[in-house]
């Protein structure tokens, strides 16, 4: 037998997983909730998987794929309950993404099939027709439709697509454009949990109720060290803080066949356990009293 331990990435919720050989296919589900997640499933039997830390803290969302369990301090996707299994019974599926001194980019993707239609979730409307014909409007949301966001952007591949695998991305499934404030509007901000941790320059934002991270907040460095800043620096700063990474399953309606994703892989060293007290929390409408429509 093969042992793996992992965890969430702030800590909270820790588990060991036992299997028969090492790791080297996991399993993606199409259905609804799955796609957005970005999952990569592994179904080992149930006396191989062992929750050592916060099996009580997970919180569960249901659906019609199985009951998704997600750490309701950062938002890790850990495990699902009673998910279609590749025999096609049903069993515990551990998310191979939050696996330690595992690399999900050497990883075999094998497809799951769908385990039943999915309802589709509420979109917004459209913001404005885009000024530029080149440009294209995709309507997005978390899986049960809290927080729900357009971004208007070129087409796919014209738009750059960016993954790596550091500590948090590895764990997101953050593979992200990257538009600006003026081309995304985001509502339900107020159904958004905000996951901050070392620097706390970039707040993950998921959904409090089924766990899907839909965007990031870029906050930057503290102002008073901005200001002491000469600046070209200040104005770079400044331009980077309009950025609005957006994670592209969140999305409808993305040309999947047309995307080119540009990895960087240089996160595999840096998997480390960040505590749980040292992790910084934000309900949105406790932090800033944001409308349930704003931009970001």
């Amino acid at each position: 037998m093969t042992s793996y331990q992992g965890n969430c990435h702030c800590g909270k919720v820790r588990f060991e997983v036992r299997l028969p050989s090492p790791l080297g296919t996991t399993f993606a589900c199409q259905c609804g909730v799955c796609a957005k997640i970005g999952s990569r499933w592994i179904f080992p039997a149930d006396d191989q998987v062992k929750i050592t830390r916060g099996e009580d803290e997970l919180v569960g969302y249901g659906s019609r794929g199985g009951e998704h369990c997600f750490c309701p301090v950062c938002g890790t996707a850990v495990l699902v309950k009673n998910h279609q299994t590749p025999s096609g019974e049903t069993g515990v599926g551990v998310n191979a993404r939050a696996l330690l001194d595992v690399n999900p980019f050497e990883l075999t993707v094998a497809d799951l099939p769908v385990p039943g239609k999915e309802i589709p979730m509420p979109s917004p409307s459209p913001i404005e027709p885009p000024s530029n014909p080149q440009a294209k409007t995709y309507s997005g949301s978390c899986h049960c439709g809290a927080i729900t966001l357009t971004v208007t952007t070129p087409p796919f591949p014209h738009t750059p697509v960016k993954e790596d695998n550091c500590s948090i991305c590895q764990r997101n499934a953050n593979t992200c454009i990257y538009p600006t404030t003026p081309q995304v509007l985001i509502t339900g901000t107020e159904n958004a949990t905000e996951y901050l941790f070392g620097r706390k320059f970039t707040g993950h934002r998921f959904c409090a109720r089924c766990g899907v991270q839909v965007y990031m907040h870029l906050h930057g460095p503290p102002k008073a060290l901005v200001v002491k800043l000469p600046a070209e620096k200040q104005e770079m700063i400044r331009r980077n803080l309009e950025i609005v990474p957006v994670r592209v399953n969140v999305l409808d309606g993305v040309e999947w066949g047309e995307v080119k994703v540009e990895r960087s892989d240089e996160g595999t060293g840096v998997w480390m356990v960040i505590e749980y007290p040292n992790t910084h929390l934000n309900r949105q409408n406790d932090q800033n009293q944001k409308t349930p429509e704003s931009r970001v």
